[in-house]
């Protein structure tokens, strides 16, 4: 079979990619937020689970504190009942409210107001008995099944402690210190990425061989045609799933893994130069790659700390003009929690297995081969390194489910990997990174909860 060169991308591509990050997005920002708002009393909501996932980290923290300080426990339980959204936290707010009796508190009053609401579930009738006089085991298995960890804090018969009363106290002064061993350790990473990313800039300007990332190699425009396929069909599938049936979905993910790769061979270019030029070679090693994406991972962290802080201040900006004050809801202000810890909350040790696997190997391989190695092939054909970076960066984080408020934090990290597949020309030093990057988040929510 004859070698096409490099020909250009069909027009088609850049509208279906314009058309499917902006579904997608629109599916990401506005279905979650109207599920929320009107939540099945049954829980079948998949964003309630991820709610309660972050609310049983942020719970431990109180639970922690509150044997030290009461008076900051009932002022960040406070915080916590007014960002909550759903019935499923709220209740779970009350139940911890019960827990660690901080001063001030009423959980009866909050139970009352969650009750108010005409569509509010029956098992709220649980709580009422454990703040009354106590549940059995078989109705704190009710509970378990609608709010997981959060039935546990409920009250034994005859308003006496919880049974592991004592096994979550010291389990939550655990969560503590594995958050602030975690921050230490993400300050120190940091300041060693700022050092690294100062040599990298240095070596580039004195040598101007730091960057290993060739522009002119060719195909490019299959490239772009590639990515479109794949943005594609999720985008198709997501729009099947809603008004045919959710198990085009999944198919659809399935397809835009498989027919992606195997289009430019449709399109007559042998596998060899296309993978090259996608990024799939050993580089200097294989070894040394990975090494160099060990390494890499401290400057991607960098650059994603100013993301991350410029996140932050969207998110006050956000709370205090669209909210309307200092007292808005989490709702409007904050970003969405990734539809895999809601997995983790609900699952056991194979769940998290799984979702591991999926998030440190799985997602780097597929989104680095398509983000910086197919988008990010094609763009640089054609602009800067750091327009083609911010392009790519923009999209991945547009994708992703946590919404348009982490789209700064999300974005800057896909900069840090495109800056590594300059770096190396390699994917594997960017797909390194990624692993390294999700499997550290899901061994600690791993971790916490």
């Amino acid at each position: 079979m004859s070698r096409p060169g490099n020909s250009k991308a069909g027009r088609w591509a850049w509208p279906v990619i314009l058309f499917s990050v902006l579904f997608i997005g629109w599916l990401i920002n506005v279905i979650p937020t109207g599920a929320l708002d009107s939540e099945d009393p049954q829980g079948s909501i998949p964003s309630a689970s991820s709610d309660l996932a972050v609310l049983q980290i942020q719970s431990q923290a109180i639970i922690a504190s509150a044997s030290i300080d009461s008076a900051n426990a009932a002022e960040a339980l406070k915080t916590l009942r007014e960002q909550s959204r759903g019935f499923k936290s709220q209740a779970a707010i009350v139940l911890l409210e019960d827990f660690i009796n901080a001063p001030m508190s009423d959980p009866i009053a909050s139970l009352e107001v969650i009750k108010e609401d005409k569509n509010a579930p029956e098992w709220l009738e649980q709580i009422e008995r454990s703040l009354s006089e106590g549940i059995t085991a078989e109705e704190r298995a009710v509970l378990r099944n609608e709010l997981g960890w959060f039935a546990e804090l409920a009250a034994e018969p005859g308003r006496m402690a919880p049974e592991k009363s004592d096994e979550i106290k010291m389990r939550s002064a655990q969560v503590i210190v594995l958050i602030l061993l975690c921050l230490l350790g993400a300050v120190l990473v940091i300041l060693a990425g700022g050092l690294f990313l100062f040599m990298l800039a240095r070596n580039q300007r004195v040598t101007g061989k730091a960057l290993r990332f060739d522009n002119k190699v060719i195909p490019r425009g299959v490239m772009l045609e590639a990515f479109a396929l794949y943005l594609g069909m999720v985008a198709l599938g997501e729009a099947a799933a809603i008004v045919i049936h959710g198990s085009f979905s999944l198919v659809s993910y399935g397809l835009s893994i498989v027919v992606p790769l195997v289009w430019p061979r449709m399109r007559g270019y042998r596998w060899r130069p296309f993978f090259r030029s996608l990024g799939w070679h050993r580089g200097e090693g294989v070894l040394k790659e990975i090494f160099f994406g060990i390494i890499g991972y401290s400057g991607v962290l960098a650059i994603a700390s100013i993301g991350i802080c410029l996140t932050w201040v969207i998110t006050l900006l956000v709370g205090v003009f669209a909210g309307g004050g200092p007292d808005s809801t989490f709702e409007t202000a904050s970003p969405q929690p990734h539809p895999v810890l809601g997995w983790m909350f609900r699952g056991g040790w194979v769940e998290k297995l799984f979702c591991l696997l999926l998030a440190a190997v799985l997602a780097p391989l597929l989104e680095e081969t398509l983000f910086r190695g197919a988008l990010h092939r094609y763009l640089r054909g054609r602009l800067s390194f750091f327009l083609s970076a911010l392009i790519t960066g923009v999209i991945f984080a547009v994708l992703h489910p946590q919404g348009w408020l982490a789209i700064p934090a999300l974005g800057s990290i896909g900069i840090g990997f495109s800056l590594l597949r300059e770096w190396r020309d390699s994917l594997i030093a960017p797909t390194v990174a990624h692993a390294i990057n999700n499997g550290l988040l899901i061994a600690v929510v791993w971790l916490a909860l």
